[in-house]
């Protein structure tokens, strides 16, 4: 599993280099904000969930139901304690939804950076989401091969047939340093703000990432010792695992 804090690989410099490029390939054939929700085809989902040795705070009534009784989602804007002398890391599980079928082998990805851009500092023509961090401080946090796919025909039955384009999840899990983190927070970056991406594993060789569809940009804070009174406005409800 990745620690949050190895730099095995450093998107923005990669996206940095490409910027000209991605920029010429960008004035094709995309979609506009407001347009038509496609999953899997447009746009991903990403959802964080507790896991293991952390403590989470999430304001009231946000928290939502999720794949089993001891598995559940959170909120897009979460905050994780950390505490560095009762364990080494603490684990989270993601889930990006919605892959489609393609028969292109395609690269998923998590990126995160402690800074937000005001602007997509790369356009993705292709995606409904538009990237919303900072290539200064951008990383790779995980990175999965997602293998080809296709359609499959679908047998029709009395009720009807299903629909041949499947769409899947991913689940990963992602150590949270709490040794490294407090020096992050010690410095001001105790809060950052994540995204999940899905591109063509020829594009991403290529250093194409004009053709990724992204999700929405979540926030996860770090908060030392206690769960903070609210969160958004919210009062903040903690959770133990």
């Amino acid at each position: 599993m990745s620690k949050i804090l190895d730099k095995k690989k450093l998107l923005g410099a990669a996206l940095l280099a490409t910027a000209p490029i991605v920029k010429a390939a960008g004035t094709g054939q995309g979609v506009s904000e407001g347009g038509k929700l496609q999953r899997g085809v447009n746009h991903l989902t990403l959802e964080e969930a507790p896991l293991d040795n952390i403590t989470l705070c999430v304001g009231k009534d946000s928290m939502m139901g999720g794949l089993t009784s001891d598995f559940r989602f959170m909120n897009d804007n979460v905050a994780v304690v950390i505490n560095p002398f009762e364990t080494n890391f603490v684990q989270m599980t993601f889930v990006v939804s919605h892959a489609s079928a393609s028969d292109d082998e395609r690269v998923l990805f998590l990126v995160y950076s402690t800074q937000t851009s005001p602007s997509p500092q790369i356009p993705t023509p292709r995606s409904l989401n538009k990237l919303q961090l900072d290539l200064t401080f951008i990383e790779i946090v995980g990175q999965y091969d997602v293998p080809s796919f296709g359609m499959e025909v679908q047998a029709p039955t009395r009720i009807g047939a299903g629909n041949p384009a499947a769409r899947v999840k991913w689940e990963f899990d992602i150590n949270l340093d709490t040794s490294v983190i407090p020096g992050m927070m010690n410095n001001g970056e105790d809060t950052i703000y994540v995204q999940a991406a899905l591109l063509r594993r020829s594009d991403f060789d290529a250093g194409e990432f004009s053709n990724m569809i992204l999700s929405e940009m979540d926030t996860i804070q770090f908060v030392e010792q206690k769960c903070p009174k609210l969160i958004d406005g919210r009062r903040v409800i903690e959770y133990n695992f």
